[in-house]
């Protein structure tokens, strides 16, 4: 007779039969893995930037600054050069890197008359294209001249006394060929007008136009002058 063969477990060899791993080993198991998971997040933490593949990120956004940066310096030179046109468009012998002053009531009269003719003849002056904005002004116009002065005052200096009432007046002024300047008074006087520009320089960037605004206000306080520009960029 023969027998058929039996296995360690006593069954058949032609049966299969498992047993149920220990509770201990399962646990032994999970301890490992949770071990090599902590093991690869720390490894990862004390990695060097370029291990992390942070480099690649480091010049992502390095050149990302660049190229704000250089945008934002040609808004800059943009604003810049066109404040620097402004001043020698409006105001009368303007010179760089002098004293800008008038000094008798004739002059007063002469450079604002100059400004407000220089902004009329714009489009046939300037080398730069610019657009007139109507309504900007405070009288609802493109153009807008101001004086502010005192009240009332009296000045007598062979007496070295004066009386200043020191409320301010602010007079907007309509029909400009025939404004008076109250002198003896006088705060300063103020032309206010805006301007649109398009800066087409960027297109050699490959970079969209920008479009401006300028916003320039010709100040004349007493005994000097300048020019204010605030671009607003659209």
């Amino acid at each position: 007779l023969l027998r058929q063969p039996t296995d360690t477990f006593g069954g058949n060899s032609g049966d299969v039969q498992v047993k149920p791993r220990p509770t201990v080993l399962v646990n032994q198991d999970m301890e490992a893995m949770e071990e090599e998971a902590l093991r690869r997040k720390l490894k990862y933490f004390f990695m060097s930037p370029c291990d992390k593949y942070h480099l690649l990120k480091i010049i992502i956004v390095t050149v990302q600054l660049v190229l704000f940066g250089l945008s934002n310096q040609m808004v800059v030179t943009f604003k810049e050069e066109n404040t620097a046109a402004f001043k020698h468009l409006f105001l009368k012998g303007f010179q760089d890197n002098l004293p800008q002053a008038v000094h008798t009531q004739k002059d007063i009269y002469s450079h604002i008359h100059f400004a407000i003719e220089q902004y009329l003849a714009l489009p046939q002056i300037s080398l730069g294209r610019y657009a007139y904005v109507l309504g900007a002004s405070a009288n609802n116009s493109a153009l807008s001249l101001c004086q502010r002065y005192f009240r009332k005052g009296t000045i007598d200096p062979v007496n070295d006394t004066f009386d200043i009432d020191p409320h301010v007046m602010t007079v907007l002024i309509i029909l400009i060929k025939f404004f008076c300047v109250f002198v003896s008074r006088l705060i300063n006087v103020t032309i206010d007008f805006q301007l649109k520009a398009i800066n087409i320089q960027t297109i050699i960037n490959n970079e969209i136009p920008d479009c401006y605004t300028f916003a320039i206000t010709v100040n004349y306080p007493l005994f000097c002058f300048y020019l204010m520009n605030r671009p607003q960029s659209s």
